[in-house]
C-alpha cells in the first residue's frame, strides 16, 4: 500500500506449523499481508451480530445471547445419551443448536444470559435455523464461566490462555474476517492479536513539511496517521473503525490517483506539433518539403474539413458542434491532447472524429483510428470513405490495417502509410504491432477504448519521438459513471456529446417474459412487420453453441416463426471474410434478420435495422444491453427492442431489464449498473488478482468525496514532489495498471 510492506514472517508471532498453514492457501504469508487483510464487518461490544451471511450449508459464525438451555435424554442405535441444545440470538434471528456427549463441560459455561460466540454449519429444521457440529466461545460469561469448545478453541490456543482470549475479545468492536480456504476469521483474530503487538510505528507516507501539500481531509476532517489507521482497522477504539477507514481507504484511492496524475506529467512532458483551429494561421505545419508540398495534405490550400462537413447528409447536432470546437482548441497547442469523449449510443461520435482527423489531414498529418473488432474496423473504414467520397474528396486515402489480413494486402498498406500516401489508417491491434512505421503521425482516435489496455492505447503515443507525439482522442459509448471517470480515467481530460444528431428515430424497450406465449409470439411477429416494411432486425444470443446458441437459434427460428425470412449468423469464431459478408449482407439488405452475438454490441451502424431482439436478455449486464439496443433506431425510422427472459417477475434480474426498458439514458443506467456491483467486480477483481487486491476498502459508488480528494492531493503531490510519487506506486505494475483501466 502506497509503497508500504512488512515483510516479517507470521512465524515470529505463531507457531511454525500455523505460519506455513496461513501461507498456503489463505495467502498469509508475512506480517503485511495479515496487516493487510482488512475486516469486513464488525460487532460492537454490547450487542449481538452476525459474523457471516446466513446460507443454508455453509458455515455461520455469530455473537449472540443465550435465550434458552435443555437437557434431554435420547436413546439410539448407540444407546442412551444426553442431548445439550441451547438457542441464542444474534440480534435479528433465532438458531439453535444441540451439542451431544458429556453435558457437565458445558453447563457451566452456557447459562441464560451468556454471550457467546458460535460457529457451525447452517440448516433448517421444522422452519427453525439450526447450528450443526456447533463450536462455542465465551464473549460474556454473565453469570457462568469463561469456556470454549470445537475449533473456536483455536482463539485460546493462539492467545496461550483463556483470559488472553477473554481480552482479545473484549475489544469495543470485534472484528471479523473475509472467509479465506484454509482458515477462519477466529483464526486470523488470534494472529492479528500477535502481529499488532509486534506492529510498532511504521512511518506515514505523505510528507508533513511545512512546504508539503495540504494534508488530506474527507468531510472537513484531517485524516488520521498511517500507523494509527493501521493499528485502529482492526481493534477499533470506542469510536468506531470510521476514521481508519477513511485513511486506508484515501490510500487506496491515492494510488490510483497518483499513478493518473504521473501519467498526465509524462504526457505534458512530451510536445506535440500544432493541428490549427479553424480561424488560426498554420505555422511550422509538419512534413513540408522544399516545395511547399506535404504528404497526405492539400497544397492547393483547400480543406477537406470543410468539404465533408458541407456535403453531410445532415446538420451537426449542437453537441456535435460543441465537442469538436474543444477538440479542435486541445490539438492546436504543443501540448498533446489526451482527451476522453463519452457519447451515449447513436450520438454521432463517430461523425466528430472524423472532422477531427480531417483537421489533421489539412495541417499535413496521418491519423490512425484504432477498433477492437475487424468487423467495427471495416465498418468505420467504409463509412469514412463513404463521406469522403459523398464530398468528392478523393485525395484523402483510407488504408484498412487488420491482423487477417493476407501478406500481399499487408504489405502493401504498410508502404502506404509509411510513405506518407495514406492519410487515415483503420484497423484494429495490427496497427500498434512494431512493423508499422507512420510517416507523420498526427492524431490517434481510440474507439470503445475499454477494450484496449493502457499500454495498447498509448503504444503509438509512445513510438513517437518525445517532441513529435501525437495528440490523442479516446471515444466511449459506454457511459462512465463520475466516480469511474475520476478512478480509471484521470489522466484524461473528459468531455461529453450531449444529445442525438437530427433525424434520428426513438428506440422503446420492452421485456417479453417467456412465459406469456402471446407477448413472444407477438415479438416475432413484430420482427416480421419490420421487415415488410423494408426495415432489417436483429436477434441476439447470449452464446455461440449449444442449447439457445446462435448457430441453434437461427435454425429454429428459419425452421419456426421466422420461416421465409432470410437470415444469416454472426458470431466471433466465424473466419474474418464470412464476417464481412455476413455485415455486408444486412447492409446491402440480401438478409433480412442477423442472428448474432454481442459481437454487434458496439459501432454496428445499420440506420435500416429498426428491430431487436434479445433472447435471454438476463444474461446481460445493464450497460451491455443499452449498447445492444443502440445498433437499431440510427436511421430516420423509430426502432423497438425486445427484452426476452425467463426469469420470475419478482426476480432481481426482471427489475432489472425493466429498468432498462424504463429509460434510455446511458448514463442513468450506468449508474445503476455501479450500484449492482461489487467494488471489487468494478475493479476487475476475478479477471486481475493483483490489480484488484490494491482495492480492498474503496467503494465507487459510494466514496466520491474521498476519490475527489485523492485526485486533488495526487496532483499536488506530482507537482510537489515527483520522486517520492513515483516511489509510492512503484510496486503497482504496468499489467496491474492495465487490468485496472480496462475493467
Amino acid at each position: 500500500m502506497l509503497g508500504w510492506d512488512d515483510p516479517r514472517p507470521l512465524s515470529l508471532v505463531t507457531t511454525l506449523d500455523r505460519a506455513r498453514s496461513l501461507a498456503g492457501r489463505p495467502g498469509l504469508k508475512t506480517m503485511g499481508d495479515t496487516l493487510l487483510n482488512f475486516p469486513r464487518r464488525y460487532v460492537h461490544a454490547g450487542s449481538a451480530g452476525a459474523m457471516e451471511t446466513m446460507v443454508v450449508g455453509d458455515r455461520y459464525t455469530c455473537i449472540g445471547d443465550v435465550l434458552t438451555v435443555r437437557e434431554r435424554d435420547n436413546t439410539s442405535m448407540r444407546g442412551p445419551r444426553t442431548l445439550f441444545t441451547f438457542t441464542i440470538t444474534d440480534g435479528s434471528v433465532r438458531i439453535e443448536a444441540t451439542l451431544f456427549g458429556n453435558p457437565r463441560m458445558h453447563r457451566a459455561v452456557i447459562t441464560l444470559g451468556a454471550r457467546l460466540m458460535v460457529s457451525g454449519t447452517l440448516g433448517v429444521f421444522r422452519d427453525r435455523w439450526q447450528l450443526k457440529n456447533p463450536s462455542y466461545l465465551t464473549v460474556d460469561p454473565g453469570t457462568g464461566e469463561f469456556g470454549a469448545f470445537g475449533p473456536l478453541k483455536t482463539l485460546v490456543d493462539i492467545a496461550g490462555s483463556r483470559e488472553e482470549a477473554a481480552r482479545i475479545l473484549g475489544t469495543p468492536w470485534l472484528p471479523t474476517y473475509p472467509r479465506r480456504t484454509g482458515t477462519t476469521s477466529v483464526e486470523v483474530l488470534g494472529v492479528m492479536d500477535g502481529v499488532l503487538a509486534q506492529m510498532g510505528r511504521p512511518s506515514d507516507m505523505l510528507p508533513a513539511h511545512r512546504d508539503a501539500p495540504a494534508w488530506p481531509e474527507v468531510g472537513g476532517t484531517p485524516l488520521i496517521g498511517f500507523a494509527d489507521a493501521l493499528h485502529d482497522i482492526h481493534r477499533p477504539p470506542e469510536a468506531g473503525p470510521a476514521a481508519a477507514t477513511t485513511r486506508l481507504k484515501f490510500n487506496e484511492a491515492l494510488g490510483l490517483q497518483l499513478v493518473m496524475a504521473l501519467r498526465r506529467a509524462d504526457a505534458e512532458s512530451r510536445t506535440a506539433r500544432r493541428i490549427p483551429a479553424p480561424g488560426t494561421a498554420a505555422e511550422n505545419a509538419p512534413g513540408e518539403s522544399a516545395d511547399g508540398a506535404r504528404p497526405g495534405g492539400r497544397p492547393d490550400g483547400a480543406r477537406h474539413h470543410d468539404a465533408v462537413r458541407a456535403a453531410l447528409p445532415f446538420t451537426l447536432s449542437p453537441g456535435q458542434v460543441d465537442v469538436l470546437g474543444r477538440i479542435e482548441s486541445a490539438m492546436d497547442s504543443d501540448q498533446p491532447m489526451s482527451m476522453l469523449l463519452q457519447g451515449d449510443v447513436g450520438s454521432g461520435k463517430t461523425v466528430v472524429a472524423l472532422l477531427a482527423m480531417l483537421r489533421a489531414v489539412d495541417a499535413g498529418f496521418q491519423c490512425a483510428f484504432l477498433a477492437p473488432t475487424e468487423v467495427l474496423a471495416a465498418q468505420h473504414a467504409r463509412t469514412l470513405t463513404r463521406f469522403l467520397d459523398d464530398a468528392g474528396e478523393t485525395g484523402v486515402g483510407v488504408t484498412l490495417l487488420t491482423g487477417s489480413q493476407s501478406t500481399a494486402a499487408r504489405k502493401a498498406a504498410l508502404l502506404d502509410i509509411v510513405s506518407g500516401q495514406t492519410s487515415i489508417v483503420v484497423g484494429t491491434h495490427a496497427i500498434i504491432q512494431d512493423a508499422v512505421e507512420f510517416y507523420d503521425l498526427g492524431l490517434v482516435v481510440v474507439d470503445e477504448q475499454h477494450r484496449f489496455g493502457v499500454r495498447q492505447r498509448d503504444r503509438l503515443r509512445e513510438s513517437a519521438p518525445v517532441d513529435r507525439t501525437p495528440h490523442v482522442l479516446v471515444m466511449t459509448a459506454t457511459p462512465i459513471p463520475r466516480t469511474v471517470a475520476m478512478t480509471m480515467f484521470g489522466d484524461l481530460t473528459s468531455c461529453t456529446l450531449e444529445g442525438r444528431p437530427h433525424g434520428t428515430g426513438r428506440t422503446s424497450t420492452s421485456v417479453v417474459p417467456a412465459w406469456k406465449p402471446t407477448w413472444v409470439a407477438r415479438a416475432f411477429e413484430r420482427i416480421r412487420e419490420e421487415v415488410g416494411a423494408g426495415h432489417r432486425a436483429f436477434v441476439v444470443a447470449p452464446r455461440i453453441e449449444g442449447d439457445g446458441g446462435v448457430e441453434d437459434v437461427a435454425a429454429t427460428l428459419s425452421a419456426g416463426p421466422l420461416r421465409g425470412l432470410r437470415t444469416a449468423v454472426l458470431h466471433g469464431r466465424m473466419r474474418p471474410e464470412e464476417k464481412d459478408e455476413a455485415m455486408a449482407a444486412m447492409v446491402s439488405g440480401d438478409i433480412d434478420v442477423l442472428v448474432a452475438t454481442t459481437v454487434v454490441e458496439v459501432g454496428v451502424d445499420i440506420p435500416e435495422a429498426t428491430v431487436m431482439l434479445v433472447l435471454d436478455a438476463e444474461n446481460f449486464g445493464v450497460s451491455q444491453l443499452h449498447q445492444l439496443r443502440g445498433r437499431v433506431g440510427r436511421g430516420s425510422a423509430d426502432a423497438v427492442c425486445l427484452l426476452h427472459t425467463e426469469q420470475p417477475e419478482d426476480s432481481p434480474a426482471f427489475r432489472r431489464l425493466l429498468a432498462v426498458a424504463g429509460t434510455t439514458d446511458g448514463f442513468e443506467l450506468a449508474e445503476l449498473d455501479l450500484q449492482a456491483r461489487t467494488e471489487g467486480d468494478v475493479l476487475g477483481e476475478e479477471q486481475s488478482g493483483a490489480a484488484a487486491r490494491r482495492v480492498r476498502l474503496l467503494d465507487l459508488t459510494t466514496d466520491e468525496d474521498i476519490i475527489r480528494e485523492a485526485r486533488r492531493y495526487a496532483n499536488d503531490l506530482v507537482a510537489y514532489d515527483e520522486p517520492l510519487a513515483r516511489a509510492l506506486v512503484a510496486d503497482i505494475e504496468t499489467e496491474d495498471q492495465e487490468f485496472i483501466e480496462r475493467s
